[in-house]
């Protein structure tokens, strides 16, 4: 049997798929930490304006026929509610529903809080913690909270995934004989169903993968993707320029297809399918690895 036959009758003994293996168990082991960091905090991302409209306290409700206070009126009682702040401007709504913004400054800090324009009321500060938790949690997605420095690492994340999201679908072949049972999740498998997720969501999910991986690398090195395009660019005085594809995966990647509420959730579930993807992984390797060294090493008292 030549090397071709071995790896499309069985590529479980083939040195290369061997090979492979390590490289695809390595990198999920010395990227977990960071993919789980990114998928989490990538839906944080998609829920960004969802938690502004959640816990921003600009939106009032008015009753019909109330008036809001003059302006005279309204800068006496900021001077009630706001004593001991210095009050440096105000951007009252343009919609009835909203609440005036106010500047603040006390001891040369800045805040900003949200007025009720019509009970003078003043309704809280304009970034509570849950508003701070997601707009840090996106912070730490797209820079990991180094600035530009943090960009350059997620672009080389976004290689090492692209790497391992390859060497995951070469790995899924399992021999002509069995070849579909990556695609689905079949009850009566030899394969057990965390090994039977694993595959699968791997699979289908390529796409996603790949689309994460090809455009982090860009925000990470712009400049080096102009310099592929520009390679890959049979005529560079004709204007057009080859990236409608790297167009598609920003749009896969910022979630663009659509802005309904059913897409935005869709792509949201979407986003912690890496988690998913590197949890079943652990537990395979745990159990077909791990566990089987310890049960090597271990006293059988304490095994048991």
């Amino acid at each position: 049997m030549n090397n071709w036959q071995r790896w499309l009758l069985a590529p479980q003994t083939h040195w290369f798929r061997k090979l492979l293996f390590q490289i695809h168990l390595w990198l999920g082991i010395g990227l977990g930490l960071y993919v789980l960091l990114i998928s989490l905090s990538g839906s944080a991302l998609l829920l960004k304006s969802q938690f502004y409209g959640w816990f921003e306290p600009k939106h009032i409700n008015p009753p019909a026929g109330a008036v809001m206070l003059t302006d005279a009126e309204a800068a006496q009682r900021m001077a009630e509610v706001y004593a001991g702040y210095e009050i440096g401007f105000t951007f009252p709504s343009a919609e009835r529903n909203q609440a005036t913004y106010v500047v603040l400054n006390k001891d040369g800090k800045i805040y900003s809080h949200y007025f009720n324009q019509f009970t003078g009321e003043d309704l809280g500060i304009t970034n509570p913690w849950p508003v701070k938790a997601v707009e840090w949690l996106a912070d730490t997605h797209s820079e990991l909270l180094l600035g530009r420095n943090g960009r350059k690492v997620n672009g080389v994340g976004g290689l090492l995934f692209i790497l391992m999201s390859f060497t995951g679908l070469i790995l899924w072949w399992q021999g002509r004989s069995r070849w579909y049972e990556g695609l689905l999740i079949l009850p009566n498998s030899k394969r057990g169903l965390i090994w039977q997720l694993h595959t699968f969501l791997g699979f289908w999910a390529l796409l996603l993968m790949l689309a994460w991986g090809v455009s982090g690398f860009q925000l990470g090195f712009p400049v080096l993707v102009d310099h592929i395009v520009d390679w890959l660019d049979d005529d560079l005085t004709d204007g057009h320029r080859p990236t409608s594809w790297l167009r598609f995966f920003r749009a896969v990647h910022f979630a663009r297809f659509g802005q309904t509420a059913v897409t935005r959730w869709a792509w949201i579930i979407a986003s912690f399918l890496p988690t998913l993807i590197l949890v079943s992984g652990v537990i395979v390797w745990w159990r077909r690895v791990i566990s089987k060294r310890l049960q090597g090493i271990l006293p059988k008292a304490v095994r048991k």
